[in-house]
């Protein structure tokens, strides 16, 4: 009887939306630690997309320093842009003023992954 109570309500949609979680499903939490004290050393990356279309931009590259004062700069681009294109802005507008960061912050984008790095070591010819 026991286990046919058991399964009944594991199957029971109502019963599941009310249970009371105990098993925490969120990974832990790991503090991002301070790297440098140089502006724009440590980066974080996102874009504003679904904008409305200007002249011909519809998207917005947000780069922001994370560790001094939190100062944005915000780059026009298209939401097709790929690896190449972000790297020709940040060796355009960033790199000659603050250098290559040493840590980029984002949000798993598959834009911001390894071959950021490369295209941009590569625009720069390191």
């Amino acid at each position: 009887m026991k286990d046919f109570v058991t399964a009944y309500i594991k199957g029971y949609t109502t019963c599941q939306m009310n249970k009371i979680n105990t098993h925490l499903t969120q990974p832990p939490l790991f503090p991002i630690t301070l790297t440098s004290t140089l502006p724009f050393q440590t980066i974080t990356v996102d874009f504003i997309t679904k904008l409305p279309p200007s002249h011909r931009y519809n998207t917005i590259l947000t780069i922001t320093n994370h560790n001094v004062s939190k100062a944005s700069i915000f780059l026009l681009c298209k939401e097709t842009i790929d690896t190449v294109g972000i790297a020709k802005l940040y060796a355009t507008h960033i790199f000659p003023h603050y250098g290559i960061p040493l840590k980029i912050i984002s949000d798993r984008d598959l834009h911001f992954n390894s071959k950021f790095t490369t295209n941009l070591c590569n625009l720069l010819k390191i």
